[in-house]
């Protein structure tokens, strides 16, 4: 019966311990990436400014994307956990099915 103890062992610490969220560097590089595909301009300087988790759980991300002639600000928010982009905002109009994997109203 002894051999089953380290299974047990590990069973229980992997349902004791919460997943760890996605850090704010995760998260930034993530929505980085994302408005570079949005705005099809993958060599745009971003800057990104994490804004913490708000009080439905939910992450906050909001940042600018230097085009070739203009900048835009955008926003992405992720689930509570940091690790799943539920919105992408551009220039305050909010893309949810873009932030979920879709096409980019830019993409031909």
């Amino acid at each position: 019966m002894r051999p089953a103890l380290p299974a047990i062992l590990a069973t229980l610490l992997s349902t004791a311990i919460p997943a760890l969220a996605a850090s704010p560097e995760w998260m930034a590089e993530d929505c980085a990436t994302a408005a570079q595909s949005f705005f099809q301009e993958f060599e745009a300087r971003t800057e990104m400014k994490y804004e913490g988790q708000r009080t439905d759980g939910t992450h906050a991300m909001n940042g600018t994307i230097y085009l070739e002639n203009s900048s835009s600000d955008i926003q992405c928010s992720y689930d509570s956990e940091g690790t799943t982009m539920v919105d992408f905002v551009a220039d305050g109009e909010s893309w949810p099915d873009f932030a979920k994997g879709g096409k980019s109203p830019y993409m031909d």
